[in-house]
């Protein structure tokens, strides 16, 4: 089992990304991999129980499964490199809108 980390946030976040879709490149499946944890490894709210934390994961996790269902459907056919241009899509469509836990300043 692997182990579990935090979510990323900031520039950090940004560069690691950066690094997982440069790795990813011309692998269309581990591109639709890479994009459905930018999906759904959101920071974690700095309110408690914050709504827009849940909301946004809600519909982000809605569009993974929409995206999973759409492959397994369309079996021989799938085009996974579309199917992850999609969920970035959806991922820019629904941002961030609350405000993330800082631990101590790191970024």
């Amino acid at each position: 089992m692997s182990e579990q980390t935090e979510p990323l946030h900031g520039r950090a976040a940004d560069e690691i990304r950066e690094q997982l879709r440069a790795t990813t490149a011309g692998d269309p499946m581990r591109d639709y991999l890479a994009a459905i944890v930018e999906a759904l490894d959101i920071p974690q709210p700095r309110a408690f129980n914050d709504r827009a934390h849940a909301r946004l994961l809600e519909s982000r996790a809605r569009s993974v499964l929409t995206s999973l269902r759409g492959l397994l459907e369309d079996g021989k056919n799938a085009d996974p490199g579309f199917d992850a241009r999609w969920i970035r899509k959806s991922i820019a469509a629904n941002p961030v809108t609350y405000e993330p836990y800082q631990d101590g300043g790191q970024s």
